[in-house]
């Protein structure tokens, strides 16, 4: 049976939502039974970027010449590294507010990115 992804899980308690391209933070303290819980919205791009590192995040590095044609080009948009050095900073703006650490998404100077691997499960829908 085919499976699609439907999303990823990170660090254990944020949801990305690919369908609504939504990032949501949800925590249960079972001591109060208080739930936590917060949510990001990213625009199309944004969505686009995060899906393609979260994809490809097994790479050691995620080459910028390909990141710009995938999230940008594709979609006859106009890409530069100055919107990918932009658009990446977003996201971890909104990714730190949830808790993420800065480090998730690591720039590889003059060649691209990495995603920190033990930090993201695939989730899948059949």
């Amino acid at each position: 049976m085919n499976s699609r992804i439907y999303g990823f899980l990170l660090n254990d308690d944020i949801l990305f939502d690919l369908a609504k391209k939504k990032i949501l933070y949800y925590r249960l303290d079972n001591s109060d039974i208080k739930m936590s819980f917060k949510v990001v919205t990213l625009n199309d791009t944004q969505a686009r970027l995060l899906m393609y590192l979260l994809v490809n995040r097994k790479r050691k590095i995620i080459d910028k010449t390909e990141i710009l044609k995938s999230v940008w080009d594709t979609v006859n948009l106009s890409s530069s590294s100055q919107r990918l050095w932009q658009t990446v900073n977003d996201i971890r703006k909104k990714l730190s507010a949830l808790g993420m650490p800065d480090t998730f998404i690591q720039n590889v100077y003059g060649t691209g990115y990495c995603i920190d691997d033990s930090k993201v499960m695939s989730l899948h829908i059949r």
